[in-house]
């Protein structure tokens, strides 16, 4: 095992794409059982789930996008390239994606939804870092 700090636990595969893509239903787009990599663009959808792999092809990331603006390029694209443009480790660790990209009226809701599935199974943690409010002394 590397010493990576985006260690993933199951490799990402046509199979386990298909199952995740199910999950979409009717909210997805079209699929795209394939990785791209990190930097290509992914073709266009304003919103996704995508699900990240480290150097040895295991998932380790699963996001979501939330475009607030039209983009010139996939939104899953454009956010890896926030996330690898920001992070040091992510940039030097990450190497491909694969999108699931859903219909542009999908609701928010299902969007994370299915975010929140894809990880489970894949036995991804999500992490969220909500800023807390320090306290004063």
């Amino acid at each position: 095992m590397t010493d990576t700090a985006w260690a993933g636990v199951v490799a990402m595969t046509d199979a386990r794409y298909a199952l995740l893509a199910q999950l979409a239903g009717h909210w997805l787009a079209e699929e795209r059982p394939e990785p791209i990599l990190i930097g290509d663009d992914s073709g266009y959808e304003d919103k996704a789930v995508y699900v990240v792999v480290n150097r040895e092809g295991l998932a380790c990331y699963c996001g979501k996008t939330a475009p607030t603006r039209m983009l010139r390029r996939g939104a899953a694209a454009t956010r890896l390239h926030q996330h690898v443009s920001r992070t040091r480790s992510k940039k030097e660790e990450w190497s491909e994606y694969w999108v699931i990209p859903l219909n542009s009226h999908t609701p928010d809701h299902v969007v994370s939804s299915l975010e929140r599935t894809a990880a489970a199974r894949l036995g991804i943690p999500l992490v969220h870092r909500a800023r807390i409010p320090r306290r004063r002394a």
